[in-house]
C-alpha cells in the first residue's frame, strides 16, 4: 500500500497473496520494491515503481521466512534474513548467485549503509549487529536492554550519502519504548515510552525531522525530539508488518 503523508491518501499498489510481509527496500537505480513474503512461501518479489502497471514478479525463492531484505543497487546484490534459519544469504539483482553468508543468533533485520559499506542487522533478543559486508570488523554495537526487537532504521541514510558519527539508529523493544543511538552505539536514549508492551512494533521509519512507526494496526507519525506525542496517521484493518520511507518528488 502506499500511504501519502501530506494528503493521507491510501493506495493499494499489489495483493502479496495474504502472506506476511515483513520486509521493504528500494532500488534507486532500477526503481524497483523488492519485498519479501514469509512463512509458507518464503520469497522474494520485486515490482517497478512508479509504473502505471504494477505486476509482481519472483525474484529468488528463499528458506520459510524470510523477514529483513536490504537492497546494495550499487554493487547488484540484494541481502536477505531468514528467521526460520537464523542465516544471512545474498544474491544479485535478478536472483542468481544464491550465497549463504552467516548462521546469526535470531536475526530479523537488516540495513545497509552502501556508500561506507556497513550492514546492521537486528539479532532480536541480543542488539544490533554492525559488520563489513564480507562480514569482518564484526561487533554488536547495540545489547538490547529489553528484547524482542523486531524493527530498525539508520536516520536518513540514502544512496550515496557519507555515514557520519552524528546519524543515529532507532529501534523498538517489547515494552514499547522507542530507542536511539549513534551509528557507533554511542548515546542511547529513548525517544518514547509508548506505555503499550507487547504489540507488535515490526515497522519503523525516518524522514526529515519525524519518525514513522506502526503499532499492530496503526501508523504514526512522531518528532525526533525526545517527549514528544505521536498522531496517528492511519489505522487499518490488517496488522502493519513493514514499511519503507522516501521522497516521491525526487523521482
Amino acid at each position: 500500500m502506499e500511504f501519502d503523508v501530506d494528503t493521507r491518501y491510501v493506495t493499494v499498489l499489489v495483493q502479496t497473496g495474504g502472506y506476511n510481509v515483513y520486509a521493504l527496500d528500494y532500488d534507486y537505480e532500477n526503481r524497483y520494491v523488492y519485498l519479501t513474503r514469509s512463512i509458507y512461501m518464503g520469497d522474494i518479489l520485486r515490482f517497478a515503481y512508479p509504473s502505471k502497471t504494477i505486476t509482481l514478479h519472483t525474484v529468488v525463492q528463499t528458506d520459510s521466512q524470510p523477514t529483513g531484505i536490504a537492497v546494495d543497487s550499487t554493487n547488484d546484490h540484494i541481502y536477505w534474513i531468514d528467521h526460520g534459519t537464523d542465516k544471512l544469504s545474498r544474491c544479485n539483482l535478478d536472483g542468481s548467485n544464491v550465497t549463504v553468508l552467516s548462521t546469526l543468533s535470531n536475526p530479523f533485520t537488516i540495513r545497509l549503509n552502501v556508500t561506507n559499506r556497513w550492514m546492521y542487522i537486528v539479532e532480536q533478543d541480543v542488539g544490533i549487529l554492525k559488520s563489513r559486508f564480507d562480514l569482518s570488523n564484526k561487533w554488536t554495537t547495540i545489547n538490547f536492554t529489553s528484547t524482542p526487537v523486531y524493527c530498525m532504521v539508520i536516520d536518513e541514510l540514502l544512496p550515496n550519502i557519507v555515514e557520519t558519527d552524528e546519524q543515529r539508529l532507532y529501534w523498538i523493544n517489547y515494552d514499547g519504548d522507542m530507542e536511539s543511538a549513534k551509528v557507533d552505539g554511542f548515546d542511547v536514549k529513548t525517544i518514547i515510552s509508548t506505555n503499550r508492551p507487547g504489540l507488535f512494533y515490526y515497522a519503523i521509519g525516518v524522514f526529515g525531522g519525524y519518525i514513522y512507526y506502526a503499532n499492530d494496526h496503526q501508523l504514526l507519525k512522531l518528532d525526533k525530539s525526545q517527549g514528544s506525542t505521536p498522531t496517528v496517521l492511519y489505522y487499518d484493518t490488517n496488522r502493519i508488518d513493514s514499511m519503507f520511507l522516501f521522497d516521491l518528488s525526487g523521482m
